[in-house]
């Protein structure tokens, strides 16, 4: 475009000068010398603002490229990141669900153990009040027998039997009744130690998920700052524009 502009003007100025009459040559020089004087420097301006342009334009395709290196190598980073974010949380949700699945295995298995153990007792104590009935039984029977032989003591018989199997009743509950405290207590301990550890594993999981947050909160930051930095690097290299103050030729 330059080359034939230049062209353009070197003909048009030699058919000028060719077309002047002879003794008109002396008045016509000096405005033609000045005319091309004029159009070489607006050519030279030119030139150097068409350099000027590709230089800018060279510039801000690699500073477009490398933007766009820095922004895939990020997207990359982010997608990995984000990759690993979802694979730790899975480890989480699988650990936490060995944990539910453990504590109720293990809450029913103590829960089936105390019920045994229960039963067991159960069983035992009322094998032992059979005992005991039968014992008080024959005891009663003998003195039944003896109150027949001694009536006089009648009133003192009937008293030492009532006062006996009252005796054996209140000594069979309180013992029921201790043993069974006791075993609940244990039981309530067991499933309080159980539930402990569920707290403990839902405040775990809440920290990480306010962890997690936080990171995305400071990766969507760190994007933000670097899309900022890249427009002020694009304005900061593009040069002003010097066409709308060219004189016109």
């Amino acid at each position: 475009m330059t080359t034939s502009s230049t062209t353009g003007v070197k003909k048009t100025t030699k058919a000028r000068k060719t077309s002047v009459v002879p003794q008109e040559a002396a008045s016509v020089t000096k405005p033609v010398s000045s005319s091309v004087k004029n159009l070489k420097v607006y050519e030279d301006a030119f030139i150097d603002l068409l350099r000027s342009i590709n230089t800018a334009k060279e510039e801000f395709i690699a500073l477009q490229r490398e933007i766009d290196e820095v922004r895939e190598s990020w997207d990359k980073e982010q997608k990995n990141h984000e990759l690993a974010i979802i694979e730790r949380n899975q480890q989480e949700e699988i650990a936490r669900k060995r944990e539910s699945e453990t504590y109720t295995y293990e809450t029913a298995l103590a829960r089936k153990k105390a019920e045994d153990e229960f039963l067991e007792k159960k069983a035992k104590w009322e094998r032992e009040l059979d005992e005991r009935k039968e014992v008080i039984a024959k005891e009663k029977e003998e003195l039944e027998f003896l109150r027949k032989e001694v009536d006089g003591f009648e009133e003192e018989k009937e008293e030492a039997v009532k006062e006996a199997s009252l005796k054996l009743q209140k000594e069979l509950t309180d013992r029921f009744l201790t043993e069974k405290k006791l075993r609940e207590q244990e039981v309530k301990s067991e499933q309080e130690l159980l539930a402990l550890k569920i707290t403990n594993l839902t405040s775990e999981s809440s920290r990480q998920a306010n962890e997690i947050a936080l990171l995305k909160k400071s990766l969507e930051n760190a994007t933000m700052q670097l899309k900022d930095v890249a427009v002020k690097v694009i304005e900061s290299s593009n040069p002003p524009a010097k066409l709308s103050s060219m004189p016109e030729g």
